[in-house]
């Protein structure tokens, strides 16, 4: 039998507490250590919750890159030719749906370290109406948290917020190659230097030029990429002026076979609010912006597609 849900304000803050912890745990290909140290408060009143929120100043976030599990012969200890993939359990049945409000969330971390680069984002929503969900028993055996979650309900009636993610320009390397690293040697593929620069470019462009050199077996070599990248305040990236360039000979005529393909992405215009439509979610941003100078930061507002132009 699951407990009443949401029960009270103590009882919401272990169940964040505790899907943080497990999200730690998760042995899926990416592994994010550090989740469980974020500050969690909740006020409840009812159904609504009048204000939830998560701190992660001066949490310390490691990504974890885990290759998936390889079926094995138990006589030869090789890989299982023909091993078919191992099917997820089916999720326990659904037995209560209770609707309510989120009056006030906020994440925020001022700052947090990402791989030691210190990251600060904050993150407010007001009026995000939820639905508080209770399974037949707990998704993960002997974690009884587990057989309760939150979800946004399909209809965002009048939620907005407001968004900000920053990061010294002096830390964008570190944390490029420490999240890069990892997943280039899988493939043999061994990381040297790195340089990015950052500079604004009009007003609705940024202009980024990264120099990198690689080591792949024997073969060294290295490459300059630069683009524009345009944002403009409805959140439409458009990629321009992307070229690719190497002193290497052999990396030279790689590229002239990308080039082709480069070309396509040239113009292309990547607009987030139509694929928030797509996938079927009534949410917009909007005063998107960009910026440079010391920190390299976006920010902007969202809201439901009711709401229009309303401030928060």
């Amino acid at each position: 039998m699951t407990s009443a849900w949401p029960g009270d304000s103590a009882t919401v803050v272990r169940w964040v507490r505790s899907t943080l912890r497990r999200a730690a745990q998760d042995a899926g290909e990416v592994a994010l250590k550090g989740l469980e140290d974020i500050e969690v408060s909740a006020a409840l009143t009812g159904q609504d919750l009048d204000q939830l929120t998560l701190d992660a100043t001066g949490t310390k976030l490691t990504i974890g890159w885990n290759a998936p599990p390889m079926p094995t012969d138990p006589v030869t200890n090789t890989p299982a030719p023909n091993t078919p993939a191992p099917e997820d359990s089916p999720a326990p049945d659904i037995i209560s749906r209770e609707p309510g409000m989120v009056r006030s969330f906020r994440f925020s971390a001022r700052p947090m370290r990402i791989e030691r680069s210190p990251l600060t984002i904050d993150v407010q929503a007001f009026d995000m109406p939820i639905v508080w969900l209770t399974a037949a028993e707990p998704a993960e055996p002997g974690v009884p948290e587990s057989a309760h979650s939150i979800i946004p309900d399909d209809d965002l009636g009048e939620l907005r917020g407001t968004f900000h993610a920053s990061i010294a320009k002096k830390d964008l390397v570190p944390l490029i190659r420490s999240v890069a690293r990892p997943m280039l040697s899988e493939g043999g593929i061994h990381l040297g230097r790195l340089r990015i620069e950052v500079v604004q470019d009009g007003a609705d462009g940024i202009r980024v030029t990264a120099y990198t050199g690689v080591r792949w077996k024997l073969l060294l070599a290295s490459a300059r990429a630069e683009a524009r990248i345009e944002v403009t305040k409805d959140a439409v990236i458009t990629i321009r002026d992307l070229t690719l360039g190497s002193r290497n000979l052999l990396v030279k005529a790689a590229l002239l076979f990308a080039r082709k393909h480069v070309r396509t992405l040239i113009g292309r215009r990547i607009d987030l609010n139509e694929s928030f439509t797509a996938d079927g979610t009534n949410l917009r941003l909007r005063d998107v912006r960009v910026g440079t100078g010391e920190r390299l930061s976006v920010e902007g507002r969202f809201s439901s597609r009711t709401v229009g132009t309303t401030r928060t």
